[in-house]
C-alpha cells in the first residue's frame, strides 16, 4: 500500500479524542494497511478520498489501530480522516 500521510491534527470533543489525519494513495494500489492513531479505543471513523465519489474506503479498528481497504484509484488521491475515541 503506498499510504503517505501528509498531516495529522489532534483535537478534543467534550470528553473524546479526535484525530484528523490527510494522506495520499497511490494510483492504481489496492491493499489495506494499519494505521496507529495514538488512541487506545475507537469510536467513530470517517474515511474519503477528496476529489473522488466513486471510490471506496473501507475501514476496520482493534484498540487503537485503524486498517483502510481501498481499491485501485486511476490516479494518486488525496484521503482524510476523520477519528474520534478515547
Amino acid at each position: 500500500m503506498a499510504w503517505s500521510e501528509s498531516s495529522r491534527t489532534k483535537s478534543v470533543f467534550g470528553n473524546k479524542k479526535v484525530v484528523m489525519i490527510d494522506g495520499t494513495v497511490g494510483s492504481g494500489d489496492t491493499g489495506s494497511g494499519a494505521i496507529d492513531t495514538g488512541l487506545v479505543a475507537i469510536d467513530l471513523v470517517l474515511a474519503n478520498f477528496n476529489d473522488i465519489a466513486d471510490k471506496t474506503i473501507q475501514t476496520s479498528y482493534s484498540g487503537g489501530a485503524l486498517t483502510l481497504t481501498f481499491t485501485n484509484p486511476s490516479a494518486t488521491k488525496k484521503l482524510s480522516i476523520f477519528v474520534i475515541g478515547h
